[in-house]
């Protein structure tokens, strides 16, 4: 019955966040602005909606015991899919457990039940809020498991020969949409980091 929402500056100020609490949070970054106001864009006002703490209560805490039958299609594809971008993750010792798999699963079936947003669109949204942010390092471990995952991530991309890998990545997000495309481009950056610094992280 505990919800904490908040805002935190990633930079040299601030310690990063363990792997423990990025288990159990859904970190969403605001790093991308726009510094030119439109004027002539008009706000509604707002009106506050008081709410009861049932509105937050999730129906899922246990995957098999509180999930309906008729998601286990759902549940399967989404798993297996985590499965695949696990033994990806293991190259550089940063692969998901079971907690990630829960929640990633519940919010699938929350986006799917109240039809929001296609599958490919929240998954991609999951990859960035729970996966991403526990990237990072300075060993060549950490860029070939940067490689596979922009691959699998793309969607149809097949290799990566070029001096310059964030280059080449950045080409392929040129001239081609991926299957999960804030993640591949977020990935690009990433690598372009760990090309000019030596390290990466997913913060900016």
């Amino acid at each position: 019955n505990l919800y904490v929402i908040g805002t935190v500056n990633m930079d040299e100020t601030t310690f990063p966040f363990s792997k423990k609490v990025l288990d159990r949070a859904n970190t969403i970054e605001f790093s991308y602005v726009d510094l030119v106001p439109d004027f002539d864009e008009e706000y509604d006002a707002v009106d506050v909606i008081p709410q009861k703490n049932e509105f937050l209560v999730t129906e899922y805490l246990t995957l098999k015991s509180d999930v309906d039958v008729e998601d286990k299609d759902l549940i399967i594809k989404v798993c297996e899919e985590l499965q695949d971008i696990n033994v990806i993750l293991q190259k550089a010792n940063a692969h998901v457990g079971y907690r990630v798999r829960d929640e990633i699963v519940f919010y699938m079936i929350n986006n799917n039940n109240a039809e929001l947003l296609k599958y490919e669109d929240a998954f991609d949204f999951e990859i960035m809020q729970k996966i991403l942010p526990r990237i990072q390092g300075s060993s060549s471990a950490v860029k070939e498991m940067l490689c596979e995952l922009f691959k699998k991530f793309a969607g149809d991309y097949t290799g990566l020969n070029q001096a310059s890998v964030s280059e080449q990545m950045q080409e392929y997000l040129n001239s081609k949409n991926c299957k999960y495309q804030r993640s591949t481009e977020k990935i690009c950056y990433m690598m372009r980091r760990f090309e000019e610094d030596g390290f990466t992280s997913y913060w900016l």
